[in-house]
């Protein structure tokens, strides 16, 4: 799993490669949110292009992001993700919030 960041005007665009589960949300959420917190942005786009699986670990890393750039004003939405992990996204009920 990696992880890139890029700053885009008052958006942080979050770039993971590899597999989004239980072993690897737990540093994702902490690399994610201590660079939001670092950044003076307001939202992000969390690119899944490399995502390769995700199960529902994956999608409490989403809400949780969610939930954390809602509570400034910002928005989240999700950048190439495979068909099958819109499936899952689909399936939770959040893909028509992020996309």
């Amino acid at each position: 799993m990696d992880v890139r960041f890029k700053r885009d005007g008052m958006t942080l665009v979050v770039s993971i490669e590899g597999e989004i589960d239980h072993h690897t949300s737990s540093l994702l959420k902490e690399k994610i949110d201590s660079r939001f917190i670092m950044e003076p942005v307001k939202n992000m786009i969390i690119d899944l292009s490399g995502v390769t699986f995700m199960d529902s670990a994956g999608i409490g890393l989403i809400m949780g992001r969610m939930k954390r750039v809602s509570s400034v004003g910002g928005k989240l939405s999700i950048r190439n993700p495979k068909p099958e992990i819109i499936k899952m996204l689909k399936m939770s009920n959040i893909y028509n919030l992020i996309s």
